[in-house]
């Protein structure tokens, strides 16, 4: 099982992660509301990430666990900045009260990495209008590289 499913603290620590990616382009009312949403619509569900990133230049695939009942990839070329190969499970979630409307609304990514007591990443997947509409969340414990960046892309059916 998840461990970010067993752990309120790793809970505590995605969400500041978020809160503080979002920061950036919304009021701390529009994040309290995002956060609200997604926290009582859809319960999330397990994925997988894959990120290689060197300099300013990467790849990062993100897809469901179930691909049996969840058949979508998220691969897309990455820019920003860090230097990080890393695999590994997190929770992904929605704001949306389906997960088809997630998959057909994603048009970009934002996502980052912060070492605490344990390395987080975050992913923000958002729509055409740049309203976010979900989050991947992941603790990885060990050796973590560093990121920050963004890509233009949407989830493909698989």
């Amino acid at each position: 099982m998840n461990d970010l499913k067993q752990n309120p603290k790793l809970i505590e620590a995605g969400d500041e992660l978020i809160r503080k990616t979002l920061k950036v382009s919304m009021t701390d009312n529009e994040i309290d509301n995002y956060m609200l949403e997604r926290s009582k619509l859809l319960d999330p569900i397990d994925a997988e990430l894959e990120i290689k990133m060197v300099a300013v230049d990467g790849k990062l695939k993100c897809s469901p666990k179930d691909m049996n009942k969840y058949p979508y990839v998220w691969e897309h070329r990455v820019f920003g900045f860090g230097l990080i190969n890393l695999k590994c499970e997190g929770l992904l979630g929605t704001g949306y009260k389906s997960w088809d409307n997630f998959w057909s609304n994603t048009t970009s990514i934002a996502l980052t990495s912060v070492n605490l007591e344990f390395g987080i990443v975050g992913i923000i997947f958002f729509r055409k209008d740049g309203m976010p509409i979900g989050d991947f969340r992941s603790v990885n414990m060990g050796s973590l590289g560093f990121m920050a960046g963004g890509a233009a892309g949407g989830w493909e059916r698989k």
